[in-house]
């Protein structure tokens, strides 16, 4: 998560006011008193568009949620879904193939060929957006091409050959020309797209319908822009007022340049894998394989690697491949929301088991790089669904004494319309749901955590019906 807000924080602070509640996160309200989360009066609300749809609404749950339909594979349209910082879908593919070592080789063959095909799919997908006109940012490009550069690379091939050849079992050999053609192919057409300078979702009139299905898509339930405008309002509010109470505590925490990070990529994930294996109520025995780690991967410090990995995305979706049967076809097709919500609030969690250093400092920069992650996402909803300009996402800043990181938020925005929007709209649907739990007769935080989890993905809506219900009926 980049750090931004040292120079932004002390006119910014200032604005928050001392009189809002804040939540602390993960650590649950002991009292039973309910702490509601901080409202945000906007002075500059967007305009709703014409265009919106009713929540969706859903009946008292049974003791055992619904189970998702499938996921059901629908034209691409949506350049930056597509095409993510890291080149997913195909890049996180191969990684988690690679990471697996308890398939056959027939099923390794042929859960390659499904990434072949999803290469070449892929591609028509591309070429099409390309045809309508579609472009992407000059940074997203460079991103990509990155990635599948190095999918297409020696090492990864060495990489596919020898974790085929040990896995037990008789197949075909290993279809790695039509790979690496698939690969070339992807990367010529995305080579020639032109890099673009205007919001992808705003070029047409239907541009804001696109955005709000891709964002139904990502939650898995109808999404209400306003709705999450304000929820995001409420969490940036919180934030910014843990800081304010931070730097009156302590004014030098600010000026602090500390990493925390205990100096390594293969220390830090060490470190992370035993507080997640000590701590948390998954299976035993699971180990996450991490057969990568570049130079950037390297810098990243431990929260970040919290959430990336351990025990965040990474671990969550291997998580879900040791679940039980009947729970195993609500993981498959388990909402981004919902993952990356859970990944942010375990990432916090992570940070109590951070005695090495000044628990105010942990405290301080986690709420830092939250408040960025949650303004970015803000930004991407004005932005996207909105259709802000960078003039309109100045004014609109100013109620944050943040009009003068109107570019570089824009900038985010504009390659990000999505990732930072879900991760801390997911992690304040987390903290909600955890607080209408405890309200209703949860003893705790780490019981709620363990139900949770228990419970499985699904819808927000559902779930805190769900858990609510549940609380409910024990009591």
């Amino acid at each position: 998560m980049k750090r931004l807000f040292c120079t932004l924080l002390g006119i910014l602070l200032l604005l928050v006011g001392c009189g809002q509640e804040a939540i602390k996160p993960g650590t649950g309200n002991k009292t039973g008193e309910t702490k509601p989360l901080a409202s945000a009066a906007s002075s500059h609300t967007p305009t709703p568009l014409p265009e919106t749809a009713a929540p969706v609404c859903t009946s008292t749950p049974e003791p055992i949620l619904p189970t998702f339909a499938p996921k059901t594979s629908q034209e691409a349209l949506f350049a930056e879904e597509l095409l993510s910082h890291d080149g997913e879908p195909v890049y996180s593919r191969i990684h988690s193939l690679l990471s697996n070592s308890r398939m056959t080789r027939q099923d390794f063959h042929d859960r390659f060929m499904d990434i072949i095909r999803q290469t070449e799919a892929l591609d028509g997908s591309v070429r099409l957006l390309s045809e309508k006109g579609r472009t992407m940012t000059g940074y997203r490009k460079e991103m990509t091409m990155n990635a599948l550069t190095q999918l297409a690379s020696d090492d990864t091939l060495t990489a596919l050959e020898t974790a085929y050849a040990r896995l037990s079992g008789e197949s075909e050999e290993l279809p790695l020309l039509e790979y690496t053609q698939a690969l070339d192919t992807l990367m010529e057409t995305i080579q020639s797209m032109e890099e673009r300078t205007l919001p992808f979702f705003s070029l047409d009139k239907n541009g804001a319908k696109e955005y709000r299905a891709v964002l139904a898509r990502y939650m898995g339930e109808s999404a209400d822009p306003q709705n999450m405008m304000n929820a995001l309002e409420d969490l940036a509010q919180t934030e910014a007022y843990a800081l304010y109470t931070a730097m009156q505590a302590d004014p030098e925490v600010v000026r602090k340049k500390e990493p925390i990070s205990f100096g390594g990529f293969t220390r830090n994930l060490s470190f992370l894998r035993n507080v997640t294996q000590s701590h948390y109520p998954l299976p035993d025995g699971i180990v996450l394989t991490i057969p990568y780690g570049d130079e950037v991967d390297r810098e990243k410090d431990l929260m970040q690697l919290a959430f990336r990995y351990y025990p965040g995305l990474m671990y969550l979706k291997q998580y879900a491949d040791n679940t039980p049967k009947a729970q195993k076809a609500r993981w498959e097709n388990a909402p981004d929301g919902y993952l990356a919500g859970l990944a942010v609030h375990n990432c916090y969690a992570i940070t109590q088991y951070l005695d090495e250093f000044e628990l105010e400092y942990v405290q301080y920069r986690w709420n830092e790089d939250m408040l960025y992650v949650t303004l970015t996402g803000i930004c991407s909803l004005l932005i996207h669904y909105y259709g802000y300009s960078e003039d309109d996402l100045s004014a609109y800043l100013q109620r944050w004494g943040a009009e003068d990181f109107t570019v570089e938020l824009y900038d985010k925005a504009m390659f990000d319309p999505f990732e930072s929007l879900i991760a801390s709209y997911g992690y304040y649907q987390y903290l909600d749901i955890c607080q209408a739990a405890l309200d209703a007769g949860c003893e705790s935080e780490e019981q709620f955590f363990a139900d949770y989890m228990a419970a499985g993905p699904a819808p927000f809506r559902e779930l805190k019906e769900y858990m609510v219900t549940l609380y409910q009926k024990q009591g």
